[in-house]
C-alpha cells in the first residue's frame, strides 16, 4: 500500500495493492471539530485499508460528478482497475451522492451505504434529498445499506420509509446512549457502515 494520492480540488485516493480491488468512494459531512470529513472520514477506513481503493472526497461541497470523473480519470492514470464500485454516502454526503447518482446512475455501483444521511424536507428547494432517496430504496434497494440514528435524517419519515423499505437485513438503527452525546452517535454510524465491508 503506498501514499494517500491527492485529486486537486476533489479528495484523495489510497490505492489498494492489488490493481483489481474494489473501489469505494466516499462522501462525508460537515466540519466536526474543525476537522473536515476529508480528514475526519480517514479514521474509520484504517481496518479496511488495503482491502479497497479508497477515495475519500475533501468535503460535503464536493461537486459530486466532478470529483467522480476526476477519480476515475487517475484510476486508469495510475493503472487501477477496480473489479467493483462502492458508493459510501455519510452525513452531508447526500449532496454529492445524488450528482454522482444522477450522473453514474445506481447500476454504476455493486453497493451504496447511505450513513445516518441528512434529509432535507423542502421538495421546493431544488436539493428534495428525501424524495431522492427514498425513490432509490424503491428502486435499487437491493444494493442499500442504510445505517442511521434517531436523529441524524432530519426527517423522520423519509428515515423510516427506508428503514421499513430495506427490512432488518438492509439496515440498522444506532440508538443514542446515556451520556454519549449525540454528535459522537451520529459519528459512529461509520463504524457500523464499515463493519459491513471487512
Amino acid at each position: 500500500m503506498g501514499d494517500k494520492i491527492e485529486i486537486k480540488g476533489f479528495g484523495k485516493l489510497l490505492p489498494a495493492t492489488d490493481a483489481g480491488a474494489p473501489l469505494l468512494i466516499v462522501f462525508g459531512g460537515k466540519a466536526v471539530d474543525g476537522r473536515t470529513s476529508g480528514d475526519y472520514m480517514w479514521d474509520f477506513m484504517d481496518d479496511i485499508e488495503g482491502k479497497y481503493h479508497i477515495f475519500v472526497a475533501n468535503n460535503q461541497w464536493v461537486k459530486g460528478k466532478e470529483a467522480y470523473e476526476a477519480l476515475m480519470k487517475m484510476m486508469e492514470t495510475k493503472g487501477l482497475t477496480a473489479s467493483t464500485q462502492i458508493l459510501y454516502l455519510f452525513s452531508g454526503g447526500w449532496n454529492p451522492g445524488i450528482h454522482v447518482l444522477r450522473s453514474e446512475g445506481a447500476k454504476t455501483f455493486s453497493a451504496i451505504f447511505l450513513v445516518d444521511i441528512w434529509m432535507n424536507k423542502d421538495e421546493d428547494s431544488g436539493k428534495a434529498s428525501a424524495k431522492f432517496y427514498q425513490t432509490l430504496a424503491d428502486t435499487d434497494g437491493d444494493k442499500l445499506t442504510y445505517i442511521y440514528t434517531p436523529k441524524g435524517a432530519v426527517n423522520a419519515k423519509a428515515r423510516d420509509y427506508i428503514a421499513n423499505k430495506l427490512g432488518a437485513k438492509k439496515s440498522q438503527k444506532v440508538d443514542y446512549q446515556e451520556g454519549v452525546d449525540d454528535m459522537d452517535t451520529h459519528m459512529s454510524t461509520n463504524k457500523v457502515a464499515v463493519g459491513f465491508l471487512k
